[in-house]
């Protein structure tokens, strides 16, 4: 059984060009049960738009068989009014390809959650507010409307960030000064993207809303309050 992941960067498999950055979609494997593949094709910059347009859905649809997940984050650059390309309305061309994915997805006798976006890490007077608009909104109102799982990111990260406060939220994301990694010498200051405590904790996320659902998905991943026991002498140098 697999389960195909479809978004934008902060789901995003990364290689060492682009350490320490992590989507969410690469440390799922975390939380799955044994015999459970993830197959991350999330790409940097994607909207539900030019995801289909560069036939990047149709090459899962090629690879999924019956019995199959996919997981669809998107709405982060669907809101990216300047660039036709990715662009679509929240009510209207962004939930019409929701909708796509979910009906080619069921062809296949495979099963699609929804995922809304993660917030960027933004706060106005202490409080981590949605910075995506209606997206988020717009997709579960869709899977409300059709009866599909969606899994609230977007609150979920808004709520724990507010939480935390500004600065210990911080951590979650890009935001590091110069002379630490190799590859960014000047530092970044990017409050969108995941490092990897960042993208482990949205994926404890996913999974811990996952697993409150009656959602067949669930079987795929471990009960995260039931620890097996360890044998830790074995684990001793």
């Amino acid at each position: 059984m697999n389960i195909y992941m479809m978004g934008d960067s902060t789901m995003k498999f990364n290689n060492f060009y682009s350490y320490p950055q992590n989507g969410w979609g690469q440390v799922l494997n975390l939380f799955t049960k044994e015999g459970i593949l993830v197959f991350d094709e999330a790409e940097n910059g994607r909207s539900t738009k030019s995801f289909i347009a560069e036939g990047r859905f149709n090459n899962i649809l090629n690879r999924l068989q019956k019995g199959d997940y996919v997981i669809c984050q998107f709405g982060h650059n669907d809101e990216k009014i300047q660039d036709p390309n990715r662009y679509t309305k929240p009510y209207g061309e962004y939930t019409d390809n929701l909708l796509y994915f979910a009906k080619e997805v069921e062809k296949k006798g495979a099963h699609i959650v929804y995922a809304t976006s993660i917030t960027r890490h933004k706060f106005e007077n202490g409080v981590c507010v949605n910075s995506h608009g209606d997206y988020p909104k717009a997709m579960l109102d869709f899977a409300k409307k059709y009866n599909y799982t969606c899994i609230d990111l977007n609150k979920l990260t808004i709520d724990l960030y507010t939480k935390l406060g500004e600065e210990k939220s911080k951590k979650f994301h890009m935001i590091f000064g110069p002379n630490i990694y190799n590859l960014y010498p000047e530092g970044k200051d990017d409050h969108s993207h995941l490092m990897y405590e960042g993208a482990v904790m949205v994926a404890e996320l996913f999974v811990r809303e996952v697993l409150k659902t009656n959602d067949s998905i669930k079987s795929c991943f471990i009960d995260l309050d039931n620890q097996p026991e360890i044998d830790w002498n074995m684990l001793k140098d």
